[in-house]
């Protein structure tokens, strides 16, 4: 059996175990809640291997190998970010999210605000940001099956309509367990690969052949180390996926142990990718960047090895498609059906329209894919759109008093408009993908204090 149709072989066996999982869990998705919150029934292993299972994904793995090829050890920044990001998500926002006992982010902000337009900026910005997220991860599937000569169009089709079956069959219960399969796979296969790595003289051959700006921690510009670290880092604090894990577990200790130990473990595990896309571009400096994991893995690895890594992989972007699925499928059904279309839509209907909606939004993620060539560089401006439009008018009323419906509306303009000035109109801003936050700061503070409501402002 040649390495190609052992890689087909492992990677049915375990797409058909996915399916298997989601047909089991059908039984945790009766009622529209249920399939949102997984019944209530998210352990701590459950729970933090989803959140790990998010970030683990291709962006970490894909993209820190390319980043490493290309960077060095300073490819990790990308990856420590996403951690930090659940470290936030951990101490500020954790225990006061779960405490709301809210189906959505949106239905927070409805509340808070008193006005549905909140919740719907929110739901907007949050859905393009999350199908770039999943389209950024299939682009990884893509190029896995384009290395291979495989029909890369295809092969990307069939992981997305597995992915959406299993989460449309159980909903957040399917992804909480499949992705703690699915983290256990990689974390597995990538220890195994580093070994090897080890054992060929790894190291040795790096400190020869690669130059020494590829230990150095932050080898780039300002801007870019800005870029790879801060937009996933502040987008934990507004991470749709993130909130959805938060409200499925049993209680509120496993809502913050499960986050803040999901960080600790992938801490230490962003340098494994980085390294091994390092060993890579020394054995192979034609390879180009972007496919470098794949490069080592057939050319340096024992087969059998390659096909679990390739598994892996695959798992990697099934781990982090399936809970942005999820809650866009939610917010959709919940913040935009249900609340502009059909107040009084029945649990059953509701529960109808998700899985209608899982379908069509996968249709939408994969078009966006096929037609996308980068991973990172995609999550990256997602989160930028992301942190822009909505990160101030959640985190601020949330936390801040004073703050007003206008002041809201006005910040997420004032963001999304610094972004489109700074990615299509030529303006040049400092640290571009995180500057925008702070004019919309700026807007949240001077609305709000102008319109505050008349009793308040009396006192």
């Amino acid at each position: 059996m040649n390495i190609l149709q052992l890689i087909v072989v492992v990677m049915v066996l375990y797409l058909g175990g996915m399916l298997a999982v989601g047909f089991y869990g059908k039984k945790y998705a009766n009622s529209f809640e249920d399939y949102l919150t997984a019944a209530k029934q998210g352990t701590f292993l459950m729970v933090c291997g989803s959140y790990i299972g998010s970030h683990i994904g291709n962006g970490i793995v894909v993209g820190g190998a390319e980043y490493g090829a290309i960077y060095g050890i300073g490819g990790i920044w990308y990856g420590v970010g996403s951690a930090l990001g659940y470290v936030l998500f951990a101490f500020v926002l954790s225990k006061r999210l779960y405490r709301s006992e809210q189906l959505t982010m949106s239905d927070i902000l409805n509340h808070r605000y008193g006005a549905r337009i909140t919740g719907t900026i929110f739901a907007v910005f949050n859905a393009l940001a999350a199908m770039s997220i999943m389209a950024g991860q299939i682009i990884a599937g893509k190029n896995l099956f384009s290395y291979f000569g495989m029909n890369a169009t295809l092969g990307a089709a069939a992981v997305c309509i597995i992915v959406f079956i299993y989460s449309t069959m159980s909903g957040q219960w399917g992804v909480l367990m499949t992705d703690m399969i699915q983290v256990a796979v990689i974390f597995f296969c990538t220890v195994i690969v580093f070994g090897c790595m080890l054992s060929q003289g790894g190291l040795g051959l790096m400190r020869e052949v690669l130059p020494s700006s590829f230990y150095e921690l932050i080898p780039f510009e300002i801007d870019t180390w800005v870029m790879m670290l801060f937009p996933s880092m502040l987008y934990g604090l507004i991470s749709s996926a993130s909130f959805q894990r938060n409200m499925s577990c049993k209680d509120e200790k496993t809502a913050f142990h499960s986050a803040f130990w999901g960080a600790m473990i992938l801490l230490p595990y962003v340098v494994l990718p980085v390294m091994i896309g390092m060993y890579g571009i020394a054995l192979y400096p034609d390879a180009a960047p972007g496919t470098i994991l794949f490069h080592v893995l057939i050319e340096a690895f024992p087969p059998l090895v390659a096909a679990l890594m390739i598994a892996a992989l695959m798992a990697a972007v099934m781990s982090t498609v399936d809970s942005q699925l999820i809650y866009v499928t939610g917010s959709f059904t919940n913040d935009i059906y249900k609340a502009y279309f059909d107040k009084n839509a029945s649990e059953k209907k509701l529960n109808r329209i998700a899985h209608v909606a899982t379908f069509l939004i996968g249709i939408i993620v994969l078009y966006l894919a096929l037609g996308a060539k980068t991973i990172i560089s995609m999550l990256s401006a997602a989160y930028t759109f992301m942190c822009a439009g909505t990160l101030v008018m959640f985190v601020g009323g949330i936390f801040w008093k004073k703050a007003t419906k206008a002041g809201a509306i006005a910040s997420s303009i004032t963001g999304m408009l610094f972004v489109i000035l700074y990615k299509y109109c030529g303006v040049q801003l400092p640290v571009s993908s995180i500057f925008p936050i702070l004019p919309s700061l700026i807007a949240y503070i001077i609305v709000s204090l102008m319109t505050q409501p008349k009793e308040a402002a009396k006192r």
